[in-house]
């Protein structure tokens, strides 16, 4: 009744479900089809990897989206450990990220830099933005087999990739370039003992430095990941986000000048406050290899226009985000999904 093949474009790595003749339902009517239908938007994530909910008017706020979740996707989990700024907004519903609207995101898996990222992950929009803001998505199979093969060689022969993140206190977040989290943030705590517990827990090697700031060595992921039902391997990490090459062409794409300009210095200035990433056995990682990476998953995003009350759910290792740039007050929400059912 609901299920439309996609209207975005043929190569858009995800469908559409939409009221059909542009009937009204209500929040409870909804659930129930969702209720009813869990096994074939289940099916259509693992073939397509992304399905859009569209023009159901039912959908307006943080709980409606909740009411929404609590039937597609119970599992929910928290962000500890994640790279993004986020606010919570209830429960663990976030905002998607807080990174202003003068950057773009490049497409990504979410925290694939660690052993627990999320089977999937949903978004909502509340508000669209007034200009700019589309959420890009990338199909991973295709983005894999674009790769240079020589360039995947050289990742999976040097052992996968680390990524290495200083992670500095609240009054010193200013002085960094990029958008830095404090420490407080990624472990949810003020408390150094409690932060390296989670820290320990998590099998990351830390150290504190002598300006507060913890320098954290996350764990050493394999380069690409096998979806657990289709069988397909795509590439599964976030090289061309955190390696400084990637991001000082990020910045200069985004027009922002200055920031490129304090990232620039600070690689000559203070190279270890800045987050990098390595291959898996320490060695550096050759700036051509990840700008490939980086300008192969820039070809691939297709962007989607958001409209107030939408719901993507996608496939979180088949089917990468991000973001454009945007101007005007953009609200879209987020949820980690640990479990695929």
């Amino acid at each position: 009744m609901y299920h439309t093949e996609n209207p975005l474009g043929s190569d858009m790595p995800i469908v559409v479900w939409s009221p059909a003749n542009g009937r009204g339902f209500d929040l409870d009517g909804l659930t129930r089809y969702l209720a009813d239908s869990k096994d074939r938007l289940s099916a259509q994530l693992d073939e397509h990897g992304g399905v859009l909910l569209r023009g159901f008017d039912c959908v307006r706020t943080s709980d409606d989206y909740q009411k929404v979740l609590d039937v597609v996707a119970p599992d929910l989990m928290d962000y500890v450990g994640g790279t993004s700024p986020r606010k919570v907004v209830n429960g663990r519903i976030m905002t998607a990220t807080e990174i202003p609207g003068t950057y773009s995101i490049p497409l990504h898996q979410e925290m694939s830099y660690t052993d627990n990222s999320p089977d999937r992950i949903s978004f909502f929009c509340e508000r669209p933005a007034t200009e700019g803001g589309e959420t890009t998505i990338g199909d991973m199979r295709a983005i894999t087999r674009n790769m240079d093969a020589a360039v995947r060689a050289r990742f999976e022969a040097h052992g996968g990739v680390q990524l290495c993140r200083n992670l500095p206190l609240p009054d010193r977040v200013d002085a960094r370039p990029g958008v830095p989290k404090t420490w407080h943030e990624v472990f949810a705590t003020k408390d150094r003992s409690e932060a390296e517990k989670v820290a320990g827990k998590s099998g990351w090697r830390f150290e504190w430095m002598e300006d507060g700031s913890m320098q954290l060595w996350q764990e050493v992921r394999p380069t690409t990941r096998l979806h657990p039902r289709s069988g397909d391997e795509v590439w599964f990490n976030q090289v061309h986000i955190f390696s400084p090459a990637s991001a000082l062409k990020w910045a200069r794409e985004d027009g922002r000048t200055e920031a490129a300009d304090r990232l620039a210095r600070a690689l000559e200035e203070a190279p270890q406050l800045l987050d990098h990433m390595r291959y898996g056995d320490g060695t550096e990682i050759e700036e051509a290899d990840v700008l490939h990476i980086y300008d192969v998953l820039t070809a691939n995003a297709r962007p989607v226009k958001w409209q107030a009350g939408d719901v993507l759910i996608l496939d979180n290792i088949l089917v990468a985000h991000g973001r454009r740039k945007f101007a005007g007050d953009r609200s879209v929400l987020t949820a980690l999904i640990q479990h695929a059912h």
